[in-house]
């Protein structure tokens, strides 16, 4: 059964925060962005069966913000927040991904920089994809940007780095 993987990066977020890094919110801007994200996944039919998000406030309120864009009830899409994706670096935040539900075609992944740059390139290690797409991602992987990869993989479990294809790059300036 082919697979989706939407791998995001949290919108913009405000510059530090009491409460610190964990609970920074979002700019202005960064409400806006994400939900003209959310617009655009669900006008390329990338609509999510699992949503797999960092524990972080801002990219929890990305999530939010990109579902309504995208149409949808934030209460009726599974949401798994996960401290892996937040602060566990690349290996952990695959097995985040490796956990998802096997009924669940399309799974986004609302995380953090460097992390969702790095995973999306060892998903599609050796490069599988269109090329200007990989060195747009290795060139900087933007606030608001997904990255689409398919795979062909029978359970998420199986889910490595080479067995993805990068088909789709939506940086945040592209609206």
């Amino acid at each position: 059964m082919p697979r989706t993987l939407v791998v995001i990066r949290h919108a913009k977020a405000e510059h530090g925060n009491p409460g610190g890094d964990h609970e920074r919110t979002l700019a202005p801007q960064g409400v806006e962005d994400a939900g003209a994200l959310g617009r655009w996944l669900a006008g390329e039919g990338l609509l999510p069966d699992l949503v797999l998000v960092s524990t972080a406030a801002r990219t929890r309120r990305t999530a939010e913000l990109a579902l309504r864009g995208a149409g949808l009830d934030p209460a009726q899409v599974p949401t798994w927040p996960s401290r892996a994706v937040y602060d566990g670096g690349v290996d952990a935040t695959l097995a985040a991904v490796q956990e998802a539900d096997d009924d669940a075609t399309t799974v986004w992944l609302v995380g953090h920089q460097p992390v969702v740059a790095t995973l999306t390139l060892e998903l599609a290690q050796p490069h599988r994809g269109d090329h200007a797409i990989v060195e747009a991602v290795g060139a900087g992987f933007p606030t608001s940007a997904a990255a689409v990869l398919h795979t062909d993989v029978g359970s998420w479990s199986e889910l490595v780095p080479g067995r993805a294809r990068l088909v789709g790059l939506r940086p945040r300036n592209l609206g």
